[in-house]
């Protein structure tokens, strides 16, 4: 287990933004997440290598970027696939992964690893995740090679777009018409995917989505993608020889695996000044305010009573921390 000083959870400013304790014991939390991860890969021979803001958070920081709450590595595809079939029997209680594969509800091309799937005030629970009740966890990015042949890659993604638009035109439960029937077997005759009718069709289409985002896996591309974002129309290019090394770079009070080719993939990313702190961010922060208010909806019903955010904020951050409410 990690260790982390009491003092680690104090509140603290960073480039000119508050840092709150739960915070700091979220990002703790996500850190326990990315150990069982590195355990698991290890046994599995798997690289794995930060992403998104956690890579450019270990560059610039050396840690979590101050006003980011989450955490981001990727795969390149064939190791993703050999994860997300070995994993589930290897992660350790509560840690579990969700993915098209294995969760019909859901939708996201991409795999996540959690501490559970509800807010936990239990007593072990709250020692594991110092002093974290929510749900926490890791986002897992394929990286998909890109062929060489520009024919085959012009035609892959306008059948990706195809599938993508597919899935938002069908309907979230039956009775289906005739023409979205006759769409769904058009699809199936044509990739030879049997979709399950007893599961949403979006989510199978979603599904039939990222196989076909890994079409040429088995290839020595000299470059790879985010394919999802090639093929929303960013001119994701990427060399394959950056992921070809690992260098490991302090991150809080832990390493995080970085690819050697780190600052190609920051300029692709962020741009050349991607040194120089912004603060914006891509989702609402923090990310556990939906979960805050769900309890929060709760607690009004059951006790016929109104309370503001924050003082739902302070009554959770009370009960993990071992004060009664």
């Amino acid at each position: 287990m990690l260790i982390f000083d009491e003092s680690y959870f104090a509140e603290e400013e960073r480039d000119g933004f508050v840092i709150s304790s739960m915070m700091k014991r979220v990002w703790a939390a996500q850190i326990c997440v990315l150990e069982e991860v590195r355990r698991v890969c290890e046994m599995l021979h798997i690289p794995f290598f930060a992403d998104w803001g956690t890579l450019l958070g270990a560059v610039r920081h050396h840690g979590f970027i101050p006003w980011d709450d989450d955490m981001d590595i990727c795969m390149l595809r064939k190791d993703y696939m050999r994860f997300l079939e070995a994993a589930p029997e290897i992660l350790k209680p509560p840690f579990e992964i969700k993915s098209v594969y294995n969760d019909p509800t859901d939708d996201i091309i991409k795999a996540r690893i959690i501490n559970g799937r509800h807010m936990n005030f239990e007593q072990d629970f709250l020692e594991q995740f110092y002093g974290c009740p929510y749900v926490v966890g890791i986002d897992i990015f394929p990286i998909d090679n890109i062929t060489e042949d520009q024919k085959q890659l012009e035609e892959q993604i306008r059948t990706l777009r195809f599938v993508l638009k597919a899935a938002a035109s069908v309907p979230e439960e039956p009775p289906y018409e005739d023409d979205v029937l006759e769409l769904l077997q058009q699809i199936e005759n044509t990739f030879g995917f049997a979709i399950d009718y007893n599961n949403r069709p979006a989510h199978e289409l979603k599904k039939l989505y990222d196989i076909l985002c890994s079409w040429y896996m088995h290839e020595d591309t000299k470059e790879v993608t985010s394919m999802i974002d090639l093929a929303n129309g960013w001119d994701y290019h990427a060399k394959r020889a950056w992921f070809s090394e690992i260098i490991e770079m302090p991150f809080e009070n832990t390493t995080i695996p970085v690819p050697a080719g780190y600052d190609g993939l920051l300029c692709i990313k962020y741009g050349k000044d991607y040194m120089t702190p912004r603060q914006v961010s891509s989702h609402e922060y923090p990310f556990f305010k939906e979960q805050m208010l769900g309890l929060k909806e709760v607690m009004e019903e059951e006790f016929q009573t109104q309370l503001s955010e924050e003082q739902m904020y302070q009554l959770i951050e009370m009960k993990a921390l071992g004060t009664a409410f």
